[in-house]
């Protein structure tokens, strides 16, 4: 139980400093190249290091609908090293080695719900060449407060509930 209350200490602490994370200044700097990229989820994003960052997230996403904590861990260390990349997203790179360093699925989903409302902002102004990415909203999660979460498809693949849940939510945004 101890071991649980300081992973959740430092959670919080992660929560609290993201609140200044990527999406808090206009002039943040992305990486300078703008290079074409397509991801292997059909997306294609003009910078290089979004691109990088998105295929990251994608598969801490879908780890987390197949309530696998240690492939969400393993992909979470990916998307960590990527948002790393990108001037004014230290503290959600932080958060999401915090989830790395985690074998808790609910605290996972839950950082991940963190995660996913700076970079839902983040993408809001990326260059996409070609595809669509989905905004889906689960009304049941964190105690029908709501989660939300980016996704490849418009199919609903819920990350905060996996096989509990697999199909709660709707698409509230397409991106292009």
């Amino acid at each position: 139980m101890k071991r649980r209350k300081g992973i959740s200490s430092l959670f919080y602490t992660a929560l609290a400093i993201l609140f200044i994370s990527c999406h808090s200044g206009s002039n943040n700097k992305r990486q300078d190249a703008d290079t074409t990229r397509v991801s292997e989820q059909g997306i294609v994003i003009e910078n290089d290091t979004l691109s990088q960052v998105f295929a990251a997230y994608i598969k801490v996403k879908d780890a987390l609908v197949a309530s696998d904590p240690k492939l969400a861990g393993e992909a979470s260390n990916r998307l960590s090293e990527s948002l790393k990349g990108i001037h004014g997203c230290e503290n959600t790179a932080i958060l999401a080695q915090e989830l790395a360093n985690s074998t808790d699925l609910a605290l996972q989903r839950s950082a991940f719900s963190a995660i996913s409302k700076d970079l839902i902002d983040m993408y809001q102004r990326p260059s996409l060449s070609a595809g669509k990415i989905y905004v889906i909203h689960c009304p049941m999660y964190n105690n029908k407060a709501g989660g939300d979460w980016l996704s490849t498809s418009p199919e609903i693949k819920n990350p905060y509930f996996g096989e509990e849940m697999l199909t709660c939510g709707t698409v509230t945004q397409e991106i292009k």
